[in-house]
């Protein structure tokens, strides 16, 4: 996907890059998490702390301040992909 293509969590479950149901993990402190969920209207978001979200508000709320990159670059999954390669893969192999 190209630059002109928004973040789009729904998408990348949908390509099955990640699951419902997984915990992704903040990058600079892996004990702060939360786990994709599909709400009623058929979007994912996270949860975290009880509390549903997207992941650009879990970000601030990690970082206490908005990211200073795209908030897809600061989860990552159990494996150690970012949410922004997975997000991007689709440059990457047309690029290789």
């Amino acid at each position: 996907m190209s630059k002109k293509h928004k973040f789009d969590l729904t998408a990348l479950v949908h390509r099955d890059f990640i699951k419902n149901g997984e915990t992704l993990f903040f990058v600079s402190d892996p004990k702060m998490t939360c786990v994709v969920t599909k709400q009623p209207n058929g979007e994912y978001k996270v949860v975290a702390k009880g509390e549903t979200m997207t992941i650009h508000a879990f970000a601030q709320k990690c970082l206490g301040v908005e990211p200073p990159d795209h908030a897809s670059k600061w989860f990552r999954t159990s494996a150690g992909k970012t949410l922004y390669e997975f997000w991007h893969a689709d440059d990457y192999v047309e690029a290789a």
